[in-house]
């Protein structure tokens, strides 16, 4: 069977990990994946599936709606006539379900987050995302995928869309790529990711002097783009204990993990955060990294407690994180990366989330 995999990231967006798990595990499952994206060329020894570049406008505001657009076209000249079921980015959707009903395609809208933006731009996506789910919903031969059952609440308060509708995936973690270090030490802070304002970065640093006053030895390491990323720079050209790293590789960021002891989560209670599934929560659990962040719905795996993973409300996340440090020994620290790196092995391979799309996939073709 030919998966059509429609996205609207880049091979160079941190955000493509769970996109490129995904396809991947597609093809060892014996479907044939065709990517398409906007990417001219993507590096071959990474994908195990086919890729097809669409040009796409670099105006501000019009980048999805020309790629959408663009691809769509790309769709109606595709003569090929094997059984075909398309996985749709839900802000492409609109413009390419058309001509996937022409074609008797039946697809899968990919929703691995709500629009997280803020501002101007996120109004305008807000709209095409509920445009896109109420398309789910109309459309016999369709469904969606979120990345947990917060999520799938948090899309039936919006739209009305069956439950019958929904296939859960979760994030996962390549337990290849991200693996702890033979020995650690020390209280070596790390959050990677988006290093913007609405994430709760700037608590950061303020995290690390406030350790420090409390003469508990901390360092923190940054990795990413975002707009406080020049503000945090500033701020790390005058503390040695901080360090800012612009967006890098998987395979530098999984280094950088391996070289720390604690992963931070300091993402607010917001509806965008709260039904999340972090790629980076099971990437510091794969690593063998201690957990602390705040403590909601899109922090949490379950509603187990886990020795290694602190959570705490975001008012007490300063007073509780010092709190927590200053009780943490050498021993104790391993012996905790050992149960984090224990979980991930059990529970948080990308397997799971494959099986359930392949499911997925299968229920369409029926």
């Amino acid at each position: 069977m030919r998966i059509l995999w429609f996205s609207a990231n880049s091979y160079s967006d941190m955000c493509f990990t769970s996109q490129r798990e995904l396809a991947n595990g597609l093809t060892n499952s014996g479907l044939d994946v065709h990517l398409i994206n906007e990417d001219s060329s993507i590096p071959d020894s990474d994908t195990s599936w086919r890729h097809v570049g669409i040009k796409s406008s670099q105006i501000a505001g019009l980048k999805g709606y020309s790629l959408a657009k663009n691809m769509a076209k790309w769709l109606s000249d595709d003569d090929h006539s094997e059984p075909t079921v398309a996985v749709v980015d839900w802000r492409l959707i609109t413009q390419l379900c058309p001509v996937l009903s022409k074609k008797n395609i039946p697809w899968i809208l990919l929703d691995r987050s709500p629009p997280a933006d803020v501002g101007l731009l996120a109004k305008l996506q807000w709209s095409v995302w509920r445009r896109a789910w109420r398309l789910v919903a109309k459309h016999k031969h369709s469904k969606g995928v979120v990345v947990s059952p917060k999520h799938q609440q948090f899309v039936q308060s919006r739209v009305a869309v069956d439950s019958t509708k929904f296939t859960q995936l979760p994030a996962g973690v390549n337990l290849d790529t991200f693996a702890p270090a033979a020995t650690i030490s020390g209280l070596k802070l790390v959050y990677h990711g988006r290093l913007d304002k609405h994430r709760g970065i700037l608590a950061l640093p303020m995290l690390v002097r406030k350790c420090q006053s409390a003469g508990i030895d901390v360092s923190l390491k940054l990795i990413g783009d975002g707009d406080c990323y020049t503000q945090l720079s500033a701020i790390a050209a005058d503390m040695n204990s901080i360090s800012v790293y612009p967006q890098m590789s998987l395979d530098e960021v999984a280094e950088h993990l391996r070289d720390s002891t604690i992963g931070l989560l300091p993402m607010p209670e917001l509806d965008v955060w709260a039904i999340s599934s972090p790629l980076k929560r099971s990437e510091y659990c794969a690593s063998g990294l201690l957990i602390f962040g705040v403590d909601h719905a899109g922090h949490r795996f379950d509603d187990n407690n886990y020795d290694w993973m602190k959570l705490v409300p975001q008012y007490d996340f300063h007073q509780d994180c010092i709190a927590w440090l200053s009780k943490l020994t050498q021993r104790e620290i391993s012996k905790l990366s050992q149960a984090s790196r224990n979980f991930a092995e059990q529970e948080l391979g990308w397997e799971h989330s494959i099986n359930a799309l392949v499911e997925c996939i299968q229920s369409l073709n029926d």
